[in-house]
């Protein structure tokens, strides 16, 4: 019975054939009276009618059904080609914003950035680990990806510091803000004026002029001198402050840095 009720249609057009089965071999084995073949003949004309209708019915069923597949396989596959094209244009965003990284890179280092996106590995820090909070911290990038100790550290705003070890899968980076990092610079104005430049305990910057008698000028922006480990060209900071120490006969200088370190999230090592 539970058959009978999930197959209503099928179950009918199974009891009006059973039915026509019926009254046509009776029709033919009847006693051949005109009357009783008439009645039986309209019976089974009647009963054709309805199993022909019935017939159509379960043909559109069946075609229907087959329809739905083909629809649902082909929405299928619609999905698939969207699922596809959502793929590319992530990798195109994501091209766009590594060449708009090398563009920022590029003007960090004050000069247009020869190589390919293989020289550079970008990084997060996932941690800080110095006195100070920001002159020491590890990123989230080590050996595996080709970075080594003594790789120079920057970002869009300038220079960093450098790798000072590596992991596996992680590195430490020591920033130019640390006590012991020292730097040798030039000036943007005049390449001549040469100079040294350190961290502080209070995690600003402070140098001096190689020149007892040098020019520089609060405003005078700075960069690496490309003498020692740092190459030529990177942005440092802006002097904020000059003044002339005369016990040790210097020019003396403190330096606002390009690299805001307290909102630094991402940084990229130079192999």
């Amino acid at each position: 019975m539970r058959w009978i009720r999930e197959h209503k249609i099928l179950s009918a057009a199974i009891g009006i054939l059973a039915a026509a089965v019926i009254i046509f071999s009776v029709s033919m084995s009847g006693s051949g009276s005109g009357g009783i073949t008439g009645m039986f003949g309209n019976l089974y004309s009647y009963v054709e009618k309805h199993m022909t209708a019935a017939g159509r019915a379960i043909s559109e069923n069946v075609s229907g059904i087959f329809s739905y597949r083909e629809l649902m396989k082909e929405n299928e596959e619609l999905r698939n080609e969207i699922d596809e094209l959502k793929e590319e244009m992530n990798r195109m965003s994501l091209n766009e914003e590594e060449l708009e990284d090398l563009r920022e890179l590029s003007a960090a280092l004050n000069y247009d950035f020869i190589g390919s996106s293989d020289d550079i590995v970008t990084a997060t820090i996932i941690s800080f680990d110095g006195l100070n909070w920001t002159n020491i911290f590890t990123i989230n990038r080590g050996s595996d990806s080709g970075i080594e100790e003594g790789d120079v550290v920057i970002c869009g705003d300038g220079l960093v510091g450098r790798v000072s070890q590596t992991g596996r899968n992680w590195a430490k980076v020591m920033s130019l803000i640390d006590e012991s990092v020292k730097i040798s610079f030039k000036s943007e104005d005049d390449t001549d004026m040469l100079g040294i430049i350190e961290g502080t305990s209070d995690g600003e910057l402070s140098g001096y002029m190689l020149e007892e008698k040098s020019k520089i000028k609060e405003g005078s922006r700075l960069v690496t001198s490309g003498v020692g480990m740092y190459p030529d060209g990177i942005d440092i900071g802006r002097v904020s402050e000059v003044w002339y120490d005369s016990d040790t006969q210097l020019t003396r200088i403190k330096v606002t840095p390009s690299v805001d370190f307290m909102a630094l999230d991402k940084v990229s090592v130079v192999l």
